[in-house]
């Protein structure tokens, strides 16, 4: 089967934010009394899958969803000044429509902030739909997006930068790249076994591209 519809995730993958995320998560660390995190203690981090994370993360897990839309309010009033990672991002997603029927982003920011974001890169023509859901519950947004255009899960592709990514598309049976330049580390990335791993852009195009011509 073709890949019929390609997902992006946002942030770390489109969308280079993690100074921002960093900056904020120590900003709340200072409100809420949670242990801040240091430059060192973020590399480590991005070592570890989220599952990790949360475990060495000293935020009550009951105050943990308040965090995360404090957070993405604070990320909210820096959208402006939220930039791609590749900077021919709408000469990508024009070249990409060309292979492929829906593209769309599934994230756990904010719509406003994600909308802001393709304004900037004048992308509202090339990104079909735009979707949000809570920190762990990407498979169900997944599912969704797989019900609403009438797919199989072999005909969807989501990229993405971190193992949560990958660990909802295993659950849903979805094919998944996972990009180098983001917020977890290629290793943590391959721990999880993605179907591809990329240092580019564009070659999810390829992929996309590769896969059509021998269905």
């Amino acid at each position: 089967m073709t890949y019929k519809c390609v997902v992006f995730d946002f942030d770390g993958t489109l969308a280079d934010t993690e100074e921002k995320a960093f900056n904020i998560y120590n900003k709340l660390a200072s409100k809420y009394k949670y242990s801040p995190v240091t430059m060192e203690e973020l590399q480590h981090i991005k070592n570890l899958h989220m599952k990790e994370i949360l475990e060495i993360v000293d935020i009550p897990f009951y105050r943990l969803p308040r965090a995360l839309s404090e957070g993405q309010k604070l990320m909210r009033e820096e959208s402006s000044e939220i930039w791609a990672f590749s900077s021919d991002i709408h000469s990508f997603f024009t070249e990409l429509k060309k292979d492929t029927d829906h593209v769309g982003i599934l994230t756990s920011n904010i719509k406003k902030t994600v909308i802001e974001f393709l304004d900037t890169y004048n992308l509202r023509e090339e990104i079909e739909f735009v979707m949000c859901s809570a920190l762990m519950s990407k498979s169900k947004k997944i599912k969704k997006v797989l019900r609403k255009y009438d797919l199989d899960p072999s005909e969807m592709l989501y990229i993405g930068d971190e193992t949560r990514d990958i660990d909802a598309c295993h659950k849903v049976g979805v094919d998944v790249v996972a990009v180098k330049w983001g917020y977890n580390t290629p290793l943590a990335l391959e721990r999880c076994h993605p179907t591809y791993m990329i240092e580019n852009l564009w070659d999810v195009i390829d992929i996309v591209k590769k896969k059509n011509t021998f269905a």
